[in-house]
């Protein structure tokens, strides 16, 4: 694949990613922890929750050096995370919906 395509590709599955990602979190999160007490969470409240998690365990590594480079093994990765975290997200989903369905 163009590395044009990667990176278009990237950009879109991560911008993707960034607004399913706590919709899903509200999914899962009203599915299954609501029925041991705690409240209801809205998808803004997710969307916070994730950013915190986020800030609270970002581990720098040397993956990182390649966020700031253009080079082709940069484009690569970038779009293999992308792509990882699309796969994620829509297993968390489908995992979470056929637990669900038994509860």
């Amino acid at each position: 694949m163009e590395n044009k395509i990667k990176k278009v590709a990237t950009f879109t599955l991560n911008l993707i990613n960034m607004f399913t990602t706590p919709l899903v979190f509200m999914i899962m999160w009203n599915w299954f922890v609501v029925q041991i007490g705690a409240p209801h969470v809205g998808y803004l409240v997710s969307f916070g929750i994730i950013l915190l998690v986020d800030f609270a365990i970002y581990i720098p590594s040397q993956n990182n050096i390649l966020i700031y480079r253009n080079n082709d093994e940069a484009i690569d990765f970038k779009f293999q995370n992308a792509c990882g975290g699309t796969a994620m997200v829509i297993w968390t989903l489908v995992i979470g919906a056929f637990v669900h369905s038994f509860i």
